[in-house]
């Protein structure tokens, strides 16, 4: 059995509750850059505040969209049915639960179906999820408790096996961590973050999704999560989800395993004694550095190795931007790209939508079940990154002039390093020099500078003689090619 990533978002929004764009446009954005998504209806709200003379507008566009997606529910359940090709894309059902006093949650099931029910609690709403085979997920629980944030008293890992840290709400891992709140909801409160319930004994997986408003699962740097899984089935991903085999990501698909006693993601073991961990890493760009934590504390980093990354390598990433067309008026672009050398391995596209977790108050059910233009704003950047390899050129021959400047010895180090050079031949009238050279690196030496240029056949040349001749030399050098 082959296990691999695979990459989606369960939490966005559009049209079909309250948001912007349609449910088609949702899906076939999510096609563009995605393994899995779901296309989210908000749906319920128990403990929802009554004051209209502060909460009008508040209840008003909550209440019409909640009315909105019970009215469509069928047709968003059967157009994700429709879009689901195994082995090519799986989506899946979910709606959301709001509360102020139990933070907000998603409801999931493996789908195709699932039924749109409402509960006046959390424990309730756990109740009705586990009678449909669905599972309960907390999202931006970084917010503070009471105020739709999570609160870890009432968290029951059996039914909800993972959590959202992450999404253009902020990041919810740790009272440190990067990308602030980013609601009007309030600040990070660190009683409510991921290492807050891990302290209190929870056990629980992270993903991220971005939450987006605007119909665009997938939005490049808005939230993404991985799973490890044997197929791109309905089946086989959910079969991950329940395992907690998944991660979090802001956007780049990075290949991040982790194995302790040869368990990897999701498990539980018991071990007693030494513990052998292994870590592998693979990014579709450079890696900053890798940081293995215990119990919220940073147990080793990993860095880049400094000769390692002067190492010439073939293989590249380039990211390619282009746009933007007018807002609410469709483009279409056309474009080809070619090496002139080397290959093209691999695409993957960047694609991100306007960062909206804003409402629309005004819409209309027409505009929810066809095909047009909610938003045509399609994306605050179209953009696509490939990995190419290129043939690499075959190695200089580089002769060296002079030894007497410092300097020389750190400049043919780094030249036999990179990779990029071959040191063909050395000159120079002190024999205790030409003997140290030919013992660091083995090549021809001459005491008659002339003679070398005479003699060998080299692309370029270092000159490092004293200041008197170096002048001379380099222009001996250049008249002979």
């Amino acid at each position: 059995m082959t296990w691999r990533w695979y990459w989606g978002d369960l939490h966005s929004h559009c049209s079909i509750s309250y948001g912007h764009g349609t449910v088609n446009q949702a899906l076939a954005r999510a096609r563009q850059q995605l393994d899995f998504c779901s296309i989210t209806g908000h749906a319920f709200w128990p403990d929802m505040p009554t004051d209209r003379s502060v909460y009008a507008e508040i209840i008003d566009y909550h209440t019409v969209g909640f009315a909105r997606l019970a009215r469509n529910w069928d047709k968003l359940l059967a157009r994700q049915a429709a879009a689901t090709e195994p082995g090519k894309f799986i989506a899946l059902p979910s709606y959301e639960w709001h509360s102020l006093q139990y933070g907000d949650h998603n409801v999931y099931a493996a789908g195709p179906d699932l039924k749109l029910v409402d509960a006046p609690d959390l424990p309730a709403l756990r109740e009705q999820a586990k009678q449909q085979g669905a599972i309960v997920i907390p999202h931006h629980i970084g917010y503070a408790a009471g105020y739709r944030g999570i609160d870890w008293q009432h968290f029951r890992a059996e039914a909800s096996p993972f959590v959202e840290i992450y999404s253009l709400h902020g990041c919810s891992e740790s009272e440190a961590a990067p990308y602030s709140m980013l609601h009007d909801m309030g600040p990070r409160d660190a009683g409510s973050t991921a290492e807050a319930g891990w302290d209190l004994g929870h056990r629980f997986g992270v993903i991220g999704s971005t939450d987006h408003h605007s119909a665009y699962p997938g939005s490049h740097g808005d939230g993404r999560l991985g799973v490890i899984a044997s197929a791109l089935t309905r089946d086989a991903i959910w079969e991950a989800l329940l395992a907690q085999r998944v991660c979090a990501a802001t956007g780049d698909r990075i290949d991040a395993r982790l194995f302790v006693n040869d368990a990897g993601i999701g498990a539980t073991i018991q071990a007693p004694g030494p513990r052998p961990i292994k870590v592998q890493v693979r990014g579709t760009d450079a890696l900053d550095r890798v940081e293995l934590l215990k119990n919220g504390r940073v147990l080793r980093h990993w860095w880049p190795d400094g000769n390692e990354s002067a190492t010439v390598s073939n293989r590249h990433r380039l990211r390619l931007t282009w746009g933007r067309g007018r807002k609410h008026r469709p483009v279409r672009w056309d474009c080809q790209l070619s090496l002139s050398e080397g290959a093209i391995t691999e695409v993957e596209s960047c694609f991100s939508g306007p960062p909206v977790v804003a409402p629309v108050t005004q819409i209309g059910d027409a505009e929810v079940a066809d095909d047009s233009v909610v938003d045509a704003h399609l994306g605050r950047a179209l953009m696509v990154a490939l990995l190419a390899e290129i043939p690499m050129a075959d190695a200089f021959r580089v002769a060296v002039l002079g030894l007497t400047h410092d300097h020389v010895w750190n400049n043919l180090q780094e030249l036999q390093a990179s990779g990029r050079g071959t040191l063909v031949a050395a000159a120079d009238p002190h024999p205790p020099l030409l003997d140290q050279v030919q013992q660091l690196h083995g090549c021809p030496v001459y005491s008659d500078l002339e003679a070398l240029l005479e003699r060998e056949h080299f692309d370029a040349v270092y000159v490092f003689a004293d200041n008197a001749t170096g002048a001379r030399l380099a222009e001996l050098a250049a008249s002979r090619g």
